[in-house]
C-alpha cells in the first residue's frame, strides 16, 4: 500500500469521527430532556369550591353598593353648574373701502365697498352712502365726512 492511499483513509477516518462528533452534540443540545416534576406530596392542594365561594363573598359586597348607587343612573352625574352667559359683541362698525376711480377731471365716479357688504356702489362728489358723504374724488383718493369726521380713502387700504 502507498503512502499517499493510507493518508488518504486516515483522512477519511479523521473526518467521519468529526461528522459523528457534531452529529452527537446537535442531538444532545436539540433533544429536550425530560422534565422534573416535583413530588406531589410537596405542592399544596388548592381547594377549588373554597375558593369559589370566596369570590361568591366578594361579589356580593359590590352587589349591595350597586344597587344603592346605581352606575347608570341620572343620580351619578354631577349638578350642572350654571356659567352666565356673556353679553353678545356688538357688531363691528361697517368701514368704507375704496375699490377704483373712472373718469377724469369733475366726471369721475369713485367705486366703494362696505365691510358688511360685497355688492359694489358708484358714487359721485357730494353723494351720500349711509352714514358717508363724499367730498372730493381724486385720481387716487376720495375724500369722505362720516358722522363730522373727515377721512381719506385710498385704493387697496
Amino acid at each position: 500500500m502507498t503512502q499517499a492511499t493510507s493518508s488518504k483513509g486516515l483522512g477519511w477516518l479523521i473526518g467521519a469521527g468529526v461528522l459523528a462528533g457534531f452529529c452527537a452534540a446537535s442531538l444532545w443540545i436539540w433533544i429536550p430532556r425530560a422534565a422534573v416534576v416535583p413530588n406531589a406530596s410537596t405542592t399544596p392542594t388548592v381547594d377549588l369550591a373554597a375558593r369559589v365561594q370566596a369570590m361568591d363573598e366578594k361579589l356580593a359586597g359590590f352587589i349591595e353598593v350597586t344597587s344603592e348607587r346605581p352606575l347608570f343612573h341620572a343620580t351619578r352625574r354631577p349638578e350642572p353648574t350654571a356659567t352666565p352667559e356673556a353679553p353678545p359683541a356688538p357688531p363691528p362698525e361697517p368701514t368704507l373701502a375704496l375699490v377704483g376711480i373712472l373718469g377724469e377731471g369733475d366726471a369721475r365716479i369713485a367705486l366703494v365697498r362696505t365691510s358688511t357688504s360685497p355688492q359694489l356702489y358708484r358714487l359721485e362728489t357730494n353723494a351720500t352712502l349711509g352714514p358717508w358723504e363724499v367730498l372730493e374724488i381724486t385720481d387716487r383718493s376720495v375724500r369722505v365726512l362720516k358722522d363730522g369726521n373727515e377721512q381719506t380713502l385710498r385704493i387697496g387700504e
